[in-house]
């Protein structure tokens, strides 16, 4: 074969192969207490029960971490994609999961709100770090909702009822703060900046907004609250995912809706699904197409322009 044909053959495989590619979404749903895997059409693949948890990662070996809240033991499973629980951690380590992520070194972080804590953990279930969350402002119930550790370390800790972002190193130091109604998820960007998303209840304000600042705490991206316009107003921004093109995937928990904006604040997607009444993380990943096990009825539309 000529190195023109070769060229021209690579590239038809490349067209090919992308062309059959599909986005497919992981969320974790509070209200069904079941943790889906959609189509961008909201066409449901795949479920499993995750008992009301908030939290999903999806693992490199295929299988998914999540949160099982209400569980017996406040767990938090790694499932395979035949359903089967292959790891598990609760009680008494864990008290009541809210959030997790499988670390570089196979140990788990897991947010415990039983405990008020962040706790790692190794694979046989032994605590090997701990970090209290205090309830400084004494909230009747305080709570915490998604952690997430950096690839310096250190841990964005999204302490709910305090209204406040910490970031939090290893030797248990806060080195970095920000203020915000109710935070649901922060994630550090690659331009150093930090994602967040906010919400409301247990005492706090609402924010019910995405903003994007720097580590200076300057805004530099913000998407819904109560200044936007109608058409940018957001109902409990919940999970959230930045792509490579700068767009952002946002799960609205009160709209049973994820949304992709633009930089310039367009909505380029809109998912509904029968399957989906109260969207919290979300994983979005671009994989083969696949058959569905239920169909999308009314998902996905183009933007409202």
């Amino acid at each position: 074969m000529s190195t023109r044909s070769l060229i021209a053959a690579t590239l038809a495989l490349f067209l090919t192969t992308k062309a059959l590619a599909e986005t497919h979404l992981y969320v974790a749903d509070h209200e069904l207490k079941t943790l889906i895997k959609i189509k961008d059409d909201g066409t449901l693949l795949w479920s499993v029960p995750n008992n009301n948890g908030h939290d999903v990662q999806l693992l490199n070996n295929g299988n998914l971490l999540i949160v099982a809240t209400n569980s017996p033991d406040g767990e938090v499973q790694e499932v395979s994609p035949d359903k089967q629980i292959v790891w598990k951690i609760g009680r008494p380590t864990i008290g009541s999961s809210e959030a997790a992520q499988r670390l570089p070194n196979g140990n788990t972080m897991v947010a415990d709100n039983r405990k008020h804590a962040v706790i790692d953990v190794n694979p046989a279930g032994e605590e090997v770090w701990h970090f209290d969350v205090p309830n400084s402002n004494n909230r009747p119930q305080p709570t915490m909702r998604q952690v997430r550790r950096l690839d310096n370390g250190n841990t964005l800790i999204c302490a709910s009822t305090l209204d406040e972002v910490w970031e939090v190193s290893p030797d248990k130091k806060i080195v970095w703060k920000y203020a915000v109604p109710f935070p649901y998820l922060a994630v550090r960007l690659d331009n150093g900046n930090t994602l967040i998303s906010s919400g409301d209840g247990y005492g706090s304000p609402r924010g019910w907004f995405v903003v994007e600042v720097d580590k200076e705490g300057k805004t530099v991206w913000k998407y819904g609250g109560s200044d936007a316009p109608a058409d940018q107003q957001l109902r409990f921004p919940t999970g959230l995912v930045r792509t490579p093109e700068g767009n952002t995937w946002i799960a609205e928990a009160q709209n049973a809706s994820i949304k992709l904006i633009s930089p310039d604040k367009k909505i380029l997607k809109l998912i509904k699904s029968p399957a989906m009444k109260h969207p919290c993380t979300i994983v979005v990943v671009d994989e083969p197409a696949a058959p569905s096990t239920a169909p999308a009825n009314g998902a996905s539309t183009p933007a409202p322009r």
